[in-house]
């Protein structure tokens, strides 16, 4: 490979990285291998993040340590996941994980980002592993269990560089370790914890540079914890008190009018009030990320107040906020958060107060402002309580959300016609994610009459004869009408009534031409026969298949979604449980 001439716009290095950063991993690849130029700098896009999935310590990384000989340098995040089965299993080899971990690690020299997961049972020498061999660390997250202050100091003083540190059950002495040996640490976010209020407000205390700060489930802070915030730390940018179900409005009254700078906050299951998200309206008015999930005590004035002030957000979650009603899309009062991103409204409109006839009011206000929403790339719409209306009243505004990836329906009022389902999934070409659940689904019906009909032995029906051989006659009926892919021929053989096996009717199918029921699949109501052909044949371009009951089929954007016949969910392992947290757009192994 050669390099480009000089004369070539995306000869400037500036130029080429901000073309090749917005490319796609696929194209990326493709990109990597124009010239030494192009590979250059598509090498550190691809391997900026790895991610090793499902039980890092047990995998044979050896085909991987072959490639990090050469692309270790350009390796800035590594996530190592766990199975949740291998999490809990007893009895871990510490010996073996943390020669894995060191062995990983070595190759890495400019590492800054590591999520590390391990067994329960693990204790938190395995972070001094990380001291010996990642000492351009920036951030850590882990979810180790058993924390001693010792570890945490031995980690930080050799990582003098770590602004980040989260994990579970930290305690009072992890606290004071982190203080002590790093107080240029800017973000800390904990989960679980054990310190109690005292350790917590002398820890803020020396730490008055923080920008980031998240506690979730703890039910011993109280007001005067949010009161040493407000007195101590004013460059807070992210604020996070997942269920911590004390602290009190006027805590968060003190706060809010101190942290002035907050662009990302999280007080999902707290005991917020309205007063109190009217204050961030007012006081935060760069504020980006508001979580706000299952906060019982809101209505539809603090959530107005959010979206006609904060102009700069991008992610809204008000999900099963049940008393917040659909008036929050007043027409007369439309959002000012035009560049908004993601948007959870799951579950509102749902208290005994709320009355269908105010939904049916503002459901076309809120189709129209969601259609205004250009930028939108995640939208959820589960469980509410109410009829969507979704190809009456919200086609014309939804379907030009042209960039959104993930929509989320479940737990529909009313099912939809699998069509329907179909259809709107085909509106958005970059669809990534399509959540439903069987039971929001009304099957095809000439599904359910084949699948009624496989579930007879033999095609027999116990003491009627003539009506075995209607439903062999029909099952040949509907075969002949159906297709498969790949060109494979159709099928139009009837089993007779003394064949000791039946065919089963194909599982694929795709639009028939000229679809032609054998003779004896003919009744006398033509009509109704017509109007079933047709609905066949309107159904099969979707090239459906139906396998152990469940009914699949592959969208425009090349998502494949499915249902079951049933109407049951599929249980899945927990094995099979993608791990949610990590480094998202890594490279996984």
């Amino acid at each position: 490979m050669d390099e480009l001439p000089s004369r070539r716009v995306v000869a400037i290095p500036e130029i080429l990285c901000l073309i090749i950063d917005v490319l796609d991993l696929s194209t990326l690849r493709t990109a990597s291998l124009v010239c030494k130029a192009w590979h250059r700098y598509a090498r550190q896009i691809l391997w900026r993040q790895v991610i090793i999935v499902k039980d890092w310590f047990n995998h044979d990384l050896s085909p991987l340590y072959a490639i990090l000989e050469h692309q270790g340098t350009v390796v800035k995040a590594l996530s190592l996941e766990l199975a949740p089965a291998t999490r809990t299993k007893p009895n871990p080899d510490m010996d073996a994980i943390q020669r894995q971990l060191a062995s990983l690690l070595s190759r890495l020299p400019n590492l800054e980002s590591l999520n590390l997961q391990v067994p329960r049972e693990l204790k938190s020498s395995i972070v001094r592993t990380v001291a010996e061999h990642a000492k351009q660390l920036r951030e850590f997250e882990t979810d180790l269990l058993d924390w001693e202050s010792e570890d945490v100091a031995a980690l930080l003083t050799a990582c003098p560089n770590v602004r980040l540190i989260a994990g579970n059950y930290f305690t009072g002495g992890v606290l004071k370790a982190i203080a002590t040996t790093q107080p240029a640490l800017t973000r800390i976010d904990s989960t679980h914890p054990v310190f109690d209020e005292n350790d917590f407000i002398t820890f803020v205390q020396q730490l008055p540079d923080l920008v980031q700060l998240c506690v979730s489930s703890h039910q011993g802070l109280t007001t005067k914890a949010l009161y040493a915030i407000a007195e101590y730390c004013h460059k807070i940018e992210h604020l996070g008190f997942y269920f911590c179900l004390s602290l009190q409005s006027s805590g968060f009254q003190a706060l809010f009018k101190a942290c002035t700078n907050l662009r990302v906050l999280d007080l999902g299951l707290s005991g917020a009030y309205d007063a109190d998200i009217t204050l961030v309206a007012a006081q935060c008015p760069n504020l980006e990320k508001l979580k706000l999930p299952f906060c019982s005590n809101l209505t539809h004035t603090s959530i107005l107040a959010i979206v006609q002030s904060c102009r700069h957000l991008k992610y809204l979650d008000i999900s099963w906020c049940d008393k917040v009603q659909l008036s929050i899309f007043n027409p007369a009062t439309p959002w000012a958060c035009e560049k908004l991103r993601y948007l959870d409204i799951s579950g509102i409109h749902a208290s005994f107060e709320a009355e269908a006839s105010v939904a049916s009011t503002f459901l076309p206000s809120m189709y129209q402002q969601l259609g205004r929403f250009k930028h939108l790339e995640q939208l959820k719409l589960s469980g509410l309580k109410f009829s969507l209306c979704l190809m009456d009243q919200g086609r014309p505004y939804l379907s030009g959300l042209r960039r959104l990836e993930i929509l989320d329906i479940t737990k529909l009022m009313n099912p939809l016609p699998w069509k329907t389902i179909v259809e709107i999934g085909n509106w958005y070409p970059w669809l990534k994610d399509y959540q439903f659940r069987s039971s929001d689904v009304i099957p095809p019906r000439e599904i359910l009459e084949m699948a009624a009909i496989e579930k007879i032995p033999n095609g027999y029906v116990l003491g009627e004869p003539s009506a075995s051989a209607r439903l062999q006659s029909t099952k040949a009926g509907l075969e002949s009408m159906t297709g498969v892919e790949n060109g494979d021929q159709h099928s139009s053989t009837a089993t007779s009534d003394t064949s000791d096996t039946s065919t089963p009717p194909s599982s694929k199918r795709k639009r028939s031409r000229s679809p032609s029921p054998s003779p004896s699949s003919h009744s006398s109501s033509s009509c109704a026969e017509g109007e079933h052909l047709k609905e066949l044949g309107e159904l099969s371009i979707y090239n459906e298949s139906v396998v152990d009951g469940i009914v699949k089929t592959r969208l425009r954007s090349g998502l494949e979604i499915s249902f079951r016949i049933s109407g049951e969910e599929e249980e899945g392992s927990e094995d099979d449980t993608p791990f949610s947290g990590g480094f998202p757009g890594g490279t996984p192994f």
